[in-house]
């Protein structure tokens, strides 16, 4: 009987000491952080999208939404792993809040319309939005833009 209770202690205590050993010194993606070279890129492409934004141009705008969609990636490269933007996306899933990752999926597809699809013009206010909803995808990865 002693010796039941004993053992199931110090299986306790093993269990816990693993959990404290993963906690401490977790490896892989999320470990990460961004590199100071990738955030000073990102803070400075964020400043020329903030100037962009007070332009009412179409071309401005459109041009404003490819740097803010490219910033994001760049921060996400530093994070996770992917070959493609929306590969990474979905291994990043877990650093966004779920209204955030919703959002900057949709200001991607936005992106990837208007590059790729012939004839889609979107307008200022899909524009605005989708750039601002990269911007909170931004922060959440730790920008300070």
């Amino acid at each position: 009987m002693a010796s039941n209770i004993l053992a199931s202690v110090l299986r306790a205590l093993w269990e816990i000491m693993v959990m404290l050993f993963k906690f401490f010194f977790k490896k892989g993606p999320q470990a990460k952080i961004i590199s100071a070279n990738v955030m000073n890129l990102v803070v400075s492409d964020w400043r020329q999208i903030d100037q962009d934004l007070k332009s009412k141009s179409p071309a401005v705008l459109k041009n404003a939404l490819i740097k803010a969609d490219k910033a994001l990636d760049n921060l996400l490269k530093e994070l996770v792993y992917g070959n493609t933007m929306g590969e990474r996306m979905i291994a990043g899933k877990e650093k966004f809040s779920s209204d955030v990752y919703s959002a900057i999926w949709s200001a991607h597809k936005v992106r990837n319309a208007m590059v790729h699809e012939s004839g889609y013009e979107p307008t200022y206010y899909i524009l605005n939005e989708a750039i601002e909803n990269l911007r909170k995808g931004a922060k959440q990865l730790g920008a300070r833009i």
